[in-house]
């Protein structure tokens, strides 16, 4: 009996381990160079002595046609403070835009993840916010 039940668990192992694996994410850093070619733009101003409000704006096209939603990220590495979802604006035609606001202190801690799912997971275009935008030096 013991021989039937270890032989059964075996067969299901064997069965379930090969099965696809659904989280297979690319990060694909953006740099200025990169997001110019994709159509992508981010813009700043201030929004207060201490605050600048962002917004990033890009096509749905080319690689970004398929997105599925715009991350923000707040902190580094595989465990950010926080992530929350950005509310779309979808009032241009063929165009999507993303906005916050944020302390400008926190600029360089702070990134945007856009995710275009693709059959077997996809692609997340990376996007550092301190490189677009201008940290001004308090006086």
């Amino acid at each position: 009996m013991k021989a039937l039940i270890g032989t059964t668990v075996l067969a299901i192992l064997f069965v379930v381990a090969p099965t696809p694996c659904f989280a297979l994410w690319e990060i694909a850093p953006v740099d200025k160079d990169t997001a110019k070619k994709m159509g992508i733009e981010i813009r700043s101003v201030d929004a207060g002595p201490k605050q600048v409000r962002v917004e990033l704006e890009f096509k749905l096209e080319g690689e970004l046609k398929g997105f599925s939603r715009v991350d923000l990220r707040l902190g580094g590495g595989d465990n950010p403070l926080v992530t929350a979802p950005l509310q779309e604006d979808r009032s241009k035609p063929g165009r999507l835009v993303v906005s916050f606001n944020a302390d400008r202190a926190q600029i360089e801690k702070i990134s945007l993840w856009i995710f275009v799912p693709e059959t077997l997971g996809g692609v997340v275009y990376e996007i550092s916010v301190k490189d677009f935008v201008e940290v001004k030096k308090e006086k």
